[in-house]
């Protein structure tokens, strides 16, 4: 399981990655973020980042966000899951009015 605080993983605008090689995760835990409080469902759930096996594996994430304002993820398919926190407030975060579901 990933659990990341994702602001460790972005520079100090909070914009994008602080080092290089974090570009392809934070890209996907942005979408997560996006997919997870977009209340309008207008994105599409996530593809699974995961390559099982050297393949990418098929999956489409699930996201909510917890009692505890984290974003849980998981991949009904190769059973990978995450938790993120500190994402209120970035430019992923599409709550409107900064309420949770």
């Amino acid at each position: 399981m990933l659990i990341v605080d994702i602001r460790h993983w972005l520079n100090e605008s909070m914009t994008a990655p602080a080092l290089p090689q974090l570009n392809n995760k934070v890209e996907q835990l942005g979408r997560i973020i996006a997919y997870a409080t977009d209340l309008n469902d207008d994105h599409p759930r996530p593809k699974c980042s995961r390559r099982p096996g050297r393949k990418p594996c098929p999956g489409k994430l699930e996201a909510f966000i917890t009692e505890n304002l984290e974003i849980y993820w998981h991949c009904p398919v190769c059973e990978d899951e995450g938790l993120i926190s500190g994402w209120q407030g970035l430019l992923w975060d599409l709550l409107e009015d900064g309420t949770t579901q």
